[in-house]
Parts: structure tokens; C-alpha cells; sequence
């Protein structure tokens, strides 16, 4: 006797199986290094901010001693801007840079969101909602305009925490999460400059109260870089620090 043959429809259901064992397959992998790919974006962005804050902590050393060289609050703002110039783009070499094209490999790798819901986190925006009240709070510094200066201040804290706030709101997987030391930071310097702006002490240079905060900012930068190795063993599913 002819051993049985199986049925055309035996035979499609098997090959049904097998396609749908590899998809699974091949989506458990796309998921896996999606998640690998998410802990290294984590891990350089953190280490980023380290380095921005440790850099950050040197600028009214800076500002003050040029400052003081020149006899012009004038060269000190100047100086300690370009040298907040420089601290950002050393930063970014470090990894705090690329938000934009990390965010798209996240999206074509795990698969949970749309570019369009990620644009509230691209760094072309957070410069314009950031930077320019600080800009605006220098001019205003160097024309003596105080009253000026500290509005820039508390318009600066208002429109960084709504920022914060609209892209945790649409961002399911952000690539920062605002640790202790980093709200410490957005509410020490808008502190200083309101302190700075006042003119509490009088006799005091331009620079001081940036100055008193400069140990706590180095203090959050060496806690950033010291905390960054633990993003790279982070649990995906494990709330923000």
C-alpha cells in the first residue's frame, strides 16, 4: 500500500503555522533590540546632561573672572556666554544630541508611536522655548533694566515647566526622565538670576549668586554620570527615578 498523502488543506494550515511562528519570531526580536536601542539612547542622553551640568557649574567662575579683568559686566556676560556656547556643544558630543533621530529609530523598533507625536521633544523646539529668555535676561542684565530681567527669569521657569509637561504628556517612552538633580537645577537658576536681578547685596559682584549655586549644579552633573551606567541595565518597565 502507497503511504497516506496529506491534504492541500493539511499543507496550507502547516505552512500557516510556520509563517506565523517566524512573525512572532521576528517580532520578539524587533521588540528586544528596540528595547536594547532605548537603554543605550537613555544611557548616552543622561550622560549628556553630566556633562552639561559639570560644564554649566564652571560658567559664573568664568563670567566673574572676566568680569573682574576687564571692569565690565559686559565681558563677563559675554565670556560666560561663549562659554556656555562651547559647554553645549562639548555636551552634545557627549550625547545630548539626536533626540529627534532617536526618537524615529524607537518608533520603527518597538513599534508604540508616531514621529508626529514625539515633535513637542525635538531640540529645534526646546532652544526656541528655552534660550531666548535667558538672551533677553543678559540684554536686559547689561542695560540695567532689573525689573526686565526678572520677568525673563519667571517666564523662563513658566515655559519650561509647560514644556516638560506637554512632552510627558504625549511621549510614552521618553528619552529623559527629570530626575531630583534635574528639577534642582531648573529651580536654582532661575532662583540665582532672580537673586542676581534683585540686587539683594548691593556690593556684592554680578555674578555671586550664580556663584553659590555653581557646587550644587557640579553636584548634579556628577550625580547624572555617575547614575548614567544604570540606564544600560535599566527595567523598560520600571517607573522613572
Amino acid at each position: 500500500m502507497s503511504p497516506a498523502r496529506s491534504s492541500p488543506d493539511t499543507e496550507e494550515r502547516v505552512e500557516e503555522g510556520d509563517s506565523l511562528s517566524t512573525l512572532s519570531e521576528l517580532e520578539g526580536q524587533r521588540k528586544e533590540a528596540g528595547d536594547i536601542v532605548y537603554r543605550w539612547f537613555r544611557f548616552r542622553v543622561r550622560r549628556g546632561i553630566g556633562v552639561f551640568y559639570c560644564l554649566l557649574s564652571f560658567l559664573p567662575v568664568i563670567g566673574s573672572i572676566m568680569g573682574t579683568l576687564f571692569a565690565s559686566q559686559f565681558v563677563g556676560v559675554a565670556g560666560a556666554s561663549v562659554a556656555l556656547v562651547c559647554s553645549w556643544a562639548v555636551s552634545r558630543n557627549a550625547g545630548f544630541r539626536g533626540f529627534g533621530r532617536m526618537s524615529s529609530t524607537l518608533d520603527l523598533l518597538k513599534g508604540d508611536g508616531s514621529p508626529e507625536g514625539r515633535r513637542w521633544g525635538t531640540v529645534q523646539t526646546f532652544v526656541a522655548i528655552t534660550l531666548w529668555p535667558w538672551l533677553a535676561y543678559g540684554i536686559a542684565g547689561i542695560l540695567g533694566l532689573r525689573a526686565l530681567q526678572i520677568l525673563f527669569a519667571v517666564l523662563w521657569l513658566v515655559e519650561y515647566v509647560a514644556y516638560r509637561f506637554l512632552t510627558l504628556s504625549r511621549n510614552r517612552n521618553p528619552l529623559v526622565d527629570h530626575r531630583a538633580e534635574d528639577w534642582l537645577v531648573v529651580v536654582i537658576i532661575p532662583v540665582a538670576a532672580l537673586i542676581s536681578a534683585a540686587g539683594v547685596l548691593a556690593s556684592a559682584p554680578p555674578f555671586y549668586a550664580f556663584l553659590m549655586v555653581s557646587p550644587i549644579l557640579l553636584f548634579c552633573g556628577m550625580k547624572s554620570l555617575y547614575d548614567a551606567p544604570k540606564e544600560l541595565v535599566m527595567d523598560i518597565g520600571s517607573p522613572p527615578r
